[in-house]
């Protein structure tokens, strides 16, 4: 079972990828260490104010999310990272269960307890207290482990209405409203008293990415929500709920039952996490890196040892994180490989996408000479994600690199860029295949051997069928629209978009 405390060879971990290189021109000569900067964005989390009063109304709500160290939700739309269930066992196998509840049975008075939540919650009442006091005995059988009930924390500014803790570590926070709209958002103040108790463990920072089951309620409406801290607060919501009986109150109630079995069965894992966390070594190197997990749990996935993270652009280490790093994450890391009996460590790059075509990925890398990085692996990961693995290319470029204001790595070839891609985009269109997204960021250029490598397979779509992305980038895609329909001719026209950069008109 992989955990957040695994050592660098137990553990799996990958990111999201741009294109698979490190300029070595671009590559500091030193190891990065990202704990001083987690120790630092520390002291800010949980804001200013108490939790409830930091979301009471919108200057303070949006204050407390934009803050440097404010947490990575989704809101605004550029603050978000790789999903929360990359980085913990424990959070994805509650992910894959809230997914395929029918593999539990709830014993007789867990389905009580449900009943009772459900009627219970779908009522009104008078005040955020009176609702609380109701609701209280219910949840407390359902999650089946004590918790403090609106006692006071971290020095007496954070009353969270329900904390679970191991030691002292969180594992699951619970906040409720009333009904939705009265007194702020339940949630965001869930993640407000997570920051807070993150702030109060920092001599731990080294060790873990504190992962934690976040409940919240408003009304009869019940959220499941996951978070870590890495280099910053990073949340999901899982599950929205209604609590109702109505026409379908049989299966309603079975199905808040399952829900909470699956929640239970996570905080028992965590909770053994946590347990082991004081007999770590000081540092542990994978806290700051995702852990995934394979989708089923069951399935086999290559075991990587990370390096360090990388910049989506230049491929350079990174000794910060920007916001534009922290939604796309690019990984150096490290696999043993089994070569006619030898085992040996390859370096390679590894990537998060939610889609990703292979076969085409294979068929460029399959020729002689290659024409895109070898492709080690393409597994299904839990949070509807792909694990891309492939070749580390030390000695490769993108072609962006070679102009202003970069220092051109060597002598390019116009002529072997032009050639190498009328191969790749023929061999791709006789396949009925449009790569769809051919620019300079995704054409890598070897300084040894003049060969060009396509990168970046994840809009790869059939001719006249698949469709560009909705958030497609207009400044990247001029030519094409969002949610267009993909044409051979748009690889033409940006292959000829590519070549008059370089300073050569081209026909195909």
């Amino acid at each position: 079972m992989q955990t957040f405390w695994k050592t660098p060879m137990e553990t799996l971990n990958v990111c999201k990828v741009s294109v698979p290189f490190i300029p070595p021109h671009l590559t500091p000569p030193r190891m990065f260490s990202y704990r001083a900067e987690r120790i630092k964005n520390a002291s800010g989390l949980g804001g200013t104010t108490s939790p409830s009063d930091s979301i009471k109304d919108f200057n303070k709500i949006k204050r407390t999310v934009t803050f440097p160290s404010g947490p990575r939700y989704g809101r605004p739309s550029h603050r978000f990272g790789p999903p929360t269930v990359l980085f913990n066992d424990a959070l994805a196998r509650l992910k894959y269960d809230l997914e395929h509840l029918d593999k539990f049975t709830p014993p007789h008075q867990k389905l009580c307890h449900a009943f009772s939540l459900t009627t219970i919650a779908a009522d009104f009442h008078s005040s955020d207290e009176e609702r609380f006091k109701s609701l209280k005995d219910p949840l407390k059988e359902l999650l089946g482990t004590e918790a403090s009930w609106k006692e006071s924390v971290a020095s007496g500014s954070t009353i969270p209405d329900g904390l679970w803790l191991e030691g002292p570590f969180a594992y699951m926070i619970f906040e409720l409203k009333n009904e939705p709209g009265l007194g702020g958002d339940p949630f965001l103040q869930s993640l407000v008293v997570y920051g807070n108790a993150v702030k109060q463990i920092v001599n731990h920072l080294s060790r873990s990415n504190f992962p934690v089951v976040l409940l919240s309620m408003a009304g009869n409406n019940l959220v499941v929500s996951t978070a870590i801290y890495t280099d910053a607060v990073y949340a999901d919501k899982l599950l929205s709920i209604d609590l109702h009986l109505g026409s379908h109150g049989a299966d309603n109630v079975l199905r808040v039952a399952r829900v909470f079995a699956a929640i239970e069965e996570c905080t028992v894992r965590l909770r053994a996490q946590y347990r082991l966390l004081d007999n770590l070594q000081n540092v542990q190197p994978g806290v700051m890196y995702p852990s995934p997990t394979a989708d089923p749990p069951e399935a086999e996935i290559p075991r990587l040892e990370f390096i360090c993270k990388l910049d989506r652009q230049s491929g350079a280490r990174l000794a910060t994180v920007d916001e534009a790093n922290e939604r796309h994450a690019i990984y150096l890391a490290r696999m043993q490989t089994n070569t006619a009996g030898d085992a040996s460590d390859n370096l390679v790059f590894v990537k998060f996408t939610p889609k990703y075509n292979q076969e085409a990925h294979r068929l460029l890398a399959n020729q002689d000479p290659p024409l895109a990085p070898a492709l080690f692996s393409c597994n299904r990961i839990i949070g509807d994600m792909y694990m891309v693995v492939m070749e580390y290319m030390s000695d490769a470029s993108p072609l962006h690199l070679f102009f202003s204001p970069f220092t051109p790595p060597c002598p390019l070839k116009v002529e072997v860029v032009r050639k190498s891609l009328e191969k790749a985009l023929g061999l791709l269109h006789g396949q009925d295949l449009v790569f769809g997204d051919l620019r300079q960021l995704n054409i890598l250029y070897s300084h040894k051997g003049d060969c060009v490598f396509l990168v970046d397979f994840d809009w790869v779509g059939k001719h006249r069928e698949d469709r560009y992305s909705p958030c497609l980038n207009p400044v990247v895609r001029s030519d094409v629209g969002r949610w267009e329909v993909m044409k051979k001719e748009h690889d033409i026209r940006s292959l000829e978009g590519v070549m008059e950069g370089l300073g050569e008109k081209v026909s195909v």
